[in-house]
């Protein structure tokens, strides 16, 4: 199911694209910063307490090859390299992102300043198609709107 949510997002946003660029201070890195951005991601994604948590799912044989990749990386490099990481490149990962889904009308163009959530874990866990999810990522963004 993680595996469609992930095509779904990389479909409507150049997600795999965008991780893909971001770039840390490393010389020669052994594990790619996309890798340990994306481990992040998904940590968030699926509500774990902690890097210590995700390192352990990350560790269950074959369950997030196909998402993160075969070379894992541990919480304590995962922490590290977020460190290294310039914040910069970030910004313009999500203004990018951002900028993207106003232009496929995925989210309303009511103001200028805009708040998205992004809450995976029962879109990711449920039989919900991706044209939910985006009901759903709408109708928050919606609420987030009319709420200030």
């Amino acid at each position: 199911m993680m595996s469609q949510f992930c095509g779904y997002i990389d479909k409507v946003s150049d997600f795999g694209d965008r991780v893909g660029q971001l770039r840390d201070s490393r010389p020669k890195p052994r594990i790619a910063t996309g890798t340990i951005w994306r481990s992040a991601f998904f940590m968030f994604l699926t509500h774990q307490g902690s890097l210590h948590a995700m390192e352990s799912e990350l560790r269950v044989p074959k369950r997030w090859d196909e998402v993160i990749g075969s070379h894992k990386p541990s919480a304590d490099r995962i922490g590290d390299v977020l460190g290294l990481m310039d914040p910069n490149d970030l910004r313009a990962m999500l203004s990018g992102i951002n900028h993207h889904l106003g232009r496929n009308k995925v989210l309303p163009r009511q103001e200028r300043l805009r708040c998205v959530v992004v809450d995976g874990i029962g879109e990711t866990h449920t039989k919900k198609t991706p044209r939910e999810v985006k009901a759903i990522l709408l109708t928050n963004t919606l609420k987030l709107n009319s709420a200030r």
